[in-house]
């Protein structure tokens, strides 16, 4: 916009805003009608600030939101549409996302075969299954399908569906996912929401042992980008390189298993669909890596300031990743007293200290952005809205501060299932209803949410992990790419992290006009 036309713009606004004032001074009868009209020229001029200075490629802001936006699409357009390809991609949106009704397009978490919630009779068992006396009907509590009116911690009132959505998401990021068994979940189910089983571009590169994923790989993801996964049992360490993999204890990996991602080739479709050329690439470095704390394989006091630091270091200096997202470690079976329950928000505050000041260290390793998925918070808060279900008398979770989730946690999360091993599950987290706990407490009937004390139903969780994620990026690569060059942009960068994590890792409803509405939302921290 040239400086002329921002002058002539001013100029228009402050002409109009004396005109109604010299109408209300003569017109206007009371002080009160005054003030509306005054409002009503304010209102207008903010809005026309919003449509000039924050209209990126067409996305609007959302009444709620500053950061997340929308822009509704044609019928005959496609989310890839949304994404540039150009390689320089210095402003352009690079991920994006819409949201569906689970009839419509379900996630049929596809490429999970083993940690899963069947619904009917519950077995144990890999090979062998013994029914243990519990049912899931695959039912959730009324306030996670959909809620009306519901306040949240900052005093607006929201309506709109909690869980009772799918996603689709369009990248041409190149993005890799590192963790254990519960990344795994989330990772697998990633994968069918970029494109992988629609587009069938999904490979498992290698394999953990027989049957489980250890490296696997979408390319193309929807969008042009890539999705990997590697599982690893403990953070990236240099003194872990040769130690034995997963799922063997410690975090072991070698340089053959990244060699396996660099070297892995896809193709490129360039042009229209009636003049296509197609091209091979190969993965090279990858912009995002996104890390579990795999606490449960690594003991509390494992999880040092030093261990996560070294792992952010070491996803540039050997997969070559500008941005890292750290997720905070939740309430599992692994979390069994009071202590360990304090030590893990320990970890937890240190991780969101380690972003917020990473743009302040004199040698940031070649990454530019640590951001925080807040997972903690998001389990918090489908455990407690469970609880509320159950009959726990605690707090709503939407209206709850981290201080309140450290009170009422204790007597809450560790309320266990008695005499199942050594990881007992939390009743809370686990149960649909408490007419099924038998007298001693052994077993009850099992919700949609959780199919162990640690593990998801992904059919039911992983969308919103999913919004958040794609949410996360689009803070610092939608729009011009920040560069932390500054404490302006670093803050936008932050307000804009806590807008996703508000609004996905969480119990927010997502209004019911971004539901299957063509609609397509993308996130932007300027």
């Amino acid at each position: 916009m040239s400086t002329i036309t921002t002058i002539r713009r001013w100029l228009t606004r402050i002409l109009a805003f004396t005109a109604i004032l010299s109408y209300g001074i003569i017109i206007v009868s009371s002080p009160k009608q005054l003030k509306n009209l005054l409002d009503a020229a304010f209102d207008v001029a903010a809005e026309e600030n919003i449509h000039h200075a924050d209209n990126h490629m067409g996305f609007r802001r959302t009444p709620y939101h500053k950061h997340i936006h929308t822009i509704p699409r044609g019928n005959n357009t496609n989310l890839n549409d949304t994404i540039a390809r150009n390689n320089n991609r210095t402003s352009s949106v690079r991920i994006s996302f819409e949201l569906h009704d689970p009839k419509n397009v379900p996630l049929q978490n596809v490429f999970n075969l083993y940690v899963k919630c069947p619904l009917g009779k519950v077995t144990v068992g890999n090979r062998k299954k013994r029914p243990t006396g519990e049912f899931r009907k695959g039912e959730l509590p009324p306030s996670l399908i959909r809620v009306d009116d519901e306040r949240d911690y900052n005093g607006v009132t929201r309506s709109g569906r909690v869980l009772d959505f799918t996603i689709t998401i369009s990248t041409n990021l190149k993005l890799l996912l590192i963790g254990d068994s519960v990344m795994i979940q989330l990772a697998q189910a990633f994968d069918e929401l970029v494109g992988g089983q629609a587009l069938q571009t999904r490979k498992v590169v290698w394999e953990a042992w027989r049957g489980h994923d250890g490296g696997t790989v979408v390319a193309p993801t929807r969008g042009g980008g890539v999705s990997a996964m590697w599982r690893m049992t403990g953070l990236l360490s240099k003194s872990k390189k040769g130690k034995p993999p997963a799922n063997s204890k410690g975090g072991g990996w070698s340089d053959k298993e990244i060699d396996a991602f660099f070297t892995y080739s896809y193709p490129e479709f360039i042009g229209d669909q009636q003049q296509q050329e197609q091209r091979n690439l190969t993965i090279g470095n990858f912009d995002v890596c996104v890390f579990r704390v795999m606490h449960g394989w690594m003991l509390v006091n494992e999880i040092t300031h030093e261990r996560l630091v070294e792992a952010v270091e070491l996803s540039h200096e050997l997969l070559g990743t500008t941005t890292v997202v750290l997720m905070t470690v939740p309430f599992t079976n692994n979390v069994k007293t009071v202590q360990e329950m304090r030590k893990v928000n320990e970890i937890n505050d240190d991780i969101r200290e380690i972003a917020r000041s990473w743009h302040l260290r004199e040698n940031t390793g070649g990454v530019r952005h640590v951001l925080v998925l807040e997972y903690g918070t998001y389990y918090n808060h489908i455990i407690w809205s469970n609880a509320r279900h159950l009959g726990y008398n605690v707090s709503h979770p939407l209206r709850a501060a981290q201080h309140v989730f450290d009170t009422e946690g204790p007597g809450l999360v560790l309320d266990r299932l008695k005499g199942a091993g050594e990881w007992e599950p939390s009743i809370p987290m686990v149960c649909s209803d408490t007419a099924s706990l038998e007298p001693h407490r052994r077993t009850c009937n099992r919700n949609y949410l959780f199919s162990d004390g640690m593990h998801t139903c992904p059919e039911t969780l992983v969308s919103r992990y999913a919004a958040g994620l794609a949410c996360l990026l689009g803070c610092v690569y939608n729009g011009i790419e920040m560069n932390n060059t500054s404490a302006n942009e670093e803050e936008n960068v932050r307000a804009c992290e806590r807008e996703c994590n508000e609004q996905f890792l969480s119990v927010a409803p997502v209004d019911e006009s971004w539901i299957d509405t063509n609609t397509t939302l993308a996130s932007f921290s300027g």
